[in-house]
């Protein structure tokens, strides 16, 4: 005897649709704060110049490299949010602590709720403050998303089947 079960599809379809109205609000209201017009984080300050001919050398390979990290950790997350998981990415070569704590829960939430990303979003990035006398060194970094061709898909589970 096969018994197949299926969920409750006006249910199921539901839940799938509030996950995804839950988090295309969320992700809108990101994408809002995240172009606004911002002035800066209170703690990153523009580096000090000791010298005229040494601050745009040294502010212009210290932006390089923090897009290229940021840039990183961007690649990376959206892999994981394709995949569904972290690993197989290089996300702690990039980030660690909060940055990493808040990529995995949000991983772990998508998973639950059975959610991947198709597509890949387009990113503008810019480094609006600097600090390099700092211990740590900072910087804030303005981003743009746009998400237009980066979407959440609901995986739909297969079907449980018992044969008896």
């Amino acid at each position: 005897m096969r018994t197949t079960r299926r969920p409750n599809r006006s249910r199921s379809h539901l839940l799938k649709n509030s996950t995804i109205a839950l988090f295309a609000t969320g992700f809108a209201a990101l994408t809002v704060v995240s172009c606004s017009s911002d002035p800066g984080h209170p703690d990153a300050k523009p580096t000090p110049s000791t010298s005229a001919a040494k601050k745009p050398t040294a502010d212009a390979a210290a932006r390089k490299d923090v897009l290229a990290a940021y840039s990183g950790m961007r690649t990376e997350q959206v892999k994981a949010y394709a995949a569904g998981k972290a690993s197989g990415t290089k996300l702690e070569k990039y980030t660690s602590d909060k940055a990493l704590a808040t990529i995995e829960g949000s991983l772990f939430r998508y998973r639950q709720a059975g959610i991947v990303f198709k597509g890949k979003p387009k990113s503008t990035t810019k480094v609006t403050a600097l600090n390099l006398a700092k211990k740590p060194k900072t910087a804030t970094v303005k981003e743009c998303w746009d998400t237009k061709r980066w979407t959440p898909v609901v995986n739909e589970a297969p079907p449980l089947i018992w044969t008896g």
